[in-house]
């Protein structure tokens, strides 16, 4: 019966940040055992970090396709990468992950993402993975809640319906409509970068085509981003790692920033709400503590002056 699964290809983007490559690719690996159909593909943008080398060849000898950016190119190596990604995928639904978030729901959601795929292809640009902050969820506008089984999704009207920098997932042909971006961008983000390109180039092709199709978020969130007690998530730009990076401070196998969920032990409650599970409610950290203030919040951390020069 598992053989009949559809195939799902899984990319994972790394530049400079080890700890949390690992800690996506074992999540995942982890939390998606119970689907049997599905590739993982790594991208490395020219790492010097140490040990980078050594994770990419234990990769490849588990039977992962690994590709290596051999230059730097700041301003045009994610966009590339994505691209690497598009040309090598083999799976019917694609789902592409800057790698810097640690999956949290162990089992049967990956089924669930391809059945609403399946169900709701022609309504559906993408389906995110994410937990956000409940002040993000509480502002939303949703549709009622979607799918045939406990595990719900909504469509989220007021967001992009598809990510033009991905972390979501989506189906082979929305991934050949969008391949390539474009790799001709004089910065990484803001103005003419590849991915505002790309979700200029994705509303055009809606709006030609009078489709209607949009973004669509699980009830319950399968990761979380990874960040550290000040709120900062280490951010490489150009020859600089910027803010707090350091590997999980709980978790002895280098893996888990936050605790791992069972499906089946997931709270009741959770799968009739209508809206997003918070990132304040499903995060449990290991050995550190969250970033949360004093009313409850998470906090959102101005991007950090601090950086560690990467240049070789």
């Amino acid at each position: 019966m598992e053989q009949t699964l559809p195939r799902v290809t899984v990319g994972f983007v790394n530049c400079n940040r080890l700890f949390y490559l690992k800690s996506c690719v074992e999540s995942f690996i982890i939390c998606a055992e119970d689907y049997a159909n599905k590739e993982i593909i790594v991208v490395d943008n020219s790492s010097i970090e140490d040990g980078t080398s050594e994770y990419l060849e234990d990769l490849e000898n588990r039977g992962f396709k690994v590709f290596r950016q051999t230059e730097r190119d700041p301003a045009n190596e994610y966009a590339k990468a994505l691209n690497i990604i598009a040309e090598n995928a083999t799976g019917d639904f694609i789902a592409s992950i800057p790698a810097d978030v640690q999956f949290v729901v162990k089992g049967k959601w990956l089924h669930e993402y391809v059945k609403f795929l399946e169900l709701y292809e022609d309504t559906t640009g993408c389906i995110s993975f994410d937990a956000q902050r409940k002040i993000r969820n509480d502002n939303g506008k949703y549709s009622n809640l979607l799918g045939d089984d406990d595990f719900k999704f909504i469509y989220h009207y007021q967001r992009n319906p598809i990510m033009g920098a991905m972390n979501c997932m989506i189906t082979k042909n929305t991934m050949d409509m969008m391949h390539p971006w474009d790799v001709d961008n004089h910065a990484h983000e803001g103005g003419k970068d590849s991915e505002t390109k790309m979700l200029e180039k994705v509303a055009n092709i809606i709006l030609r085509n009078n489709s209607r199709i949009y973004y669509a978020a699980p009830t319950i969130p399968v990761s979380i981003g990874i960040f550290h007690e000040d709120g900062s998530n280490a951010r490489v730009r150009g020859s600089k790692r910027y803010g707090t990076y350091k590997p999980p401070p709980g978790d002895e196998t280098g893996i888990k920033y936050y605790e791992i969920i069972n499906y089946e032990d997931l709270p009741e409650e959770w799968f009739s709400r209508t809206t997003p599970i918070h990132i304040e409610e499903i995060s449990k950290s290991i050995g550190w503590n969250l970033p949360i203030d004093t009313a409850g919040k998470w906090i959102k951390a101005k991007e950090s002056s601090y950086y560690e020069d990467l240049s070789q």
